[in-house]
């Protein structure tokens, strides 16, 4: 079920009130934001959205909010991934009657599967509780611990899953990702999920990124495409190491609360993050966003 979607797809922060219950009434200033800088998705309560942090009725609910307001300018991709097959089978399900045009889930992260064999096994289910939609395998190994091979499962997986679309690929293992994307053909689709190497990434063929810093940063990155696809390698570099410098900057403290520091300093209020992460204090934020409009980031 290959979508063959290319471009940025961001993974939208979930937008929290002072006393951290939900703040839905910012997710519309989120995709407006994204629809004006040119990205064509949102991968929904995934790590960036805490998913994990919300209850099972608290990501149905940010996840419809999303579609409703995408109203098909906006491919919304929903993560329903979950340590239990039946409260992951009950969100696809919801996310499907929402209209939501994919799912995604990850790797349960607890007891975690001893090989692709197992992972399908939990993941077979939670596909075809919304088999009208294309699902894809979340693979991040640096949080769910699941290190498993990738290839093994493309091998495997439409057998088990007829609604198999492909990867959400956040790991660092460039000769993998380029295996996968040419996995008979082309087959799936392979989204590169690590935004500060988006240049080694398009140079083995990716046409489709999920990041977080798409959020606020998204120009630069169709910057930095349209220079590698035109040739000019100098300028890509360049672009490139803006990327690189903001991640950097970005990753001085803690992501996800250094993310949400950044949002709020370009006017989009989402929040602090959920316990047990912490927020920036106000001079880690000022600094931070300080240091993005430098590098151009922003």
């Amino acid at each position: 079920m290959k979508t063959n979607w290319t471009g940025l797809i961001a993974a939208p922060h979930t937008p929290f009130a002072a006393d951290g219950s939900l703040n839905l009434g910012v997710i519309e200033k989120q995709c407006e934001k994204l629809i004006t800088d040119g990205v064509i998705g949102a991968f929904v309560c995934g790590s960036t959205g805490e998913g994990v942090s919300l209850s099972g009725a608290e990501r149905k609910a940010v996840a419809r909010r999303w579609v409703e307001l995408a109203a098909g300018r906006l491919k919304v991709i929903v993560h329903v991934g979950h340590t239990s097959i039946p409260d992951a089978a009950e969100l696809a399900a919801d996310a499907q009657a929402a209209g939501a045009d994919g799912i995604s889930a990850l790797a349960p992260y607890y007891f975690k599967p001893a090989g692709v064999g197992q992972l399908l096994d939990f993941m077979a289910p939670v596909a075809a509780a919304a088999p009208e939609l294309p699902f894809f395998y979340y693979h991040i190994p640096a949080l769910t611990g699941a290190a498993l091979p990738m290839i093994p499962l493309l091998e495997q997986a439409t057998d088990r899953i007829p609604s198999f679309a492909g990867l959400k690929f956040t790991h660092n293992d460039l000769l993998e990702f380029a295996a996968c994307l040419r996995f008979e053909n082309g087959r799936y689709d392979i989204f590169w999920g690590s935004d500060e190497c988006m240049l080694p990434a398009l140079s083995v063929g990716a046409v489709g990124f999920v990041g977080s810093t798409y959020n606020y940063s998204a120009p630069l990155y169709h910057k930095l495409r349209a220079a590698f696809a035109a040739g000019d390698q100098a300028e890509a570099r360049r672009l490139s190491d803006v990327v690189m410098d903001a991640v950097r900057a970005l990753l001085q403290n803690p992501g996800l609360p250094s993310g949400k520091a950044i949002m709020e300093g370009v006017g989009v209020p989402v929040g602090a993050p959920r316990p047990p992460l912490r927020p920036l204090t106000a001079a880690q934020a000022e600094v931070l966003v300080a240091r993005l409009w430098e590098l151009g980031a922003l």
